[in-house]
């Protein structure tokens, strides 16, 4: 995956309070381009919304790890959607992310009349937790 551009205005990626990380609007839009799209010989553009999603999440994981949490910490999820006619497409690649054995965060999916680039049909925003200080440790003597 084609690493992110940096942010168009001043905002923060990932923002901590407490023991929880709010993660910024994420799209798949990379340096080169909105990752998903086809163009074809004659100019006409197709769109994977299971690659955007699949490339939200990586993203989302990627963002988190640096302050100790990961995707699986994620206890809420809003999801926007261009088009809900994409929502089985956008739903298949979310739920390899998070298959029926694991707790999935809570989750709202909304359909957008845009997003700010025209090629984009997703955005997933997200409130992950952290590690409380004393997990993964055992009874204290």
């Amino acid at each position: 995956m084609t690493a992110a551009p940096a942010p168009l205005a001043n905002y923060s990626d990932v923002r901590r309070t407490g023991q929880q990380l709010y993660v910024a609007g994420t799209t798949a839009r990379l340096t080169g381009g909105v990752a998903g799209v086809t163009v074809s010989a004659s100019g006409v553009k197709t769109y994977d919304v299971g690659a955007q999603t699949d490339v939200i999440l990586q993203k989302i994981d990627t963002a988190l790890r640096p302050h100790g949490s990961s995707l699986g910490r994620c206890v809420a999820l809003t999801c926007y959607l261009v088009d809900m006619a994409d929502f089985a497409a956008f739903n298949e690649a979310y739920n390899r992310w998070f298959p029926p054995h694991v707790v999935a965060p809570t989750r709202t999916c909304v359909a957008v009349l845009a997003l700010p680039h025209p090629d984009m049909r997703v955005e997933i925003t997200a409130i992950a937790g952290l590690p409380e200080p004393d997990e993964g440790r055992g009874p204290s003597d």
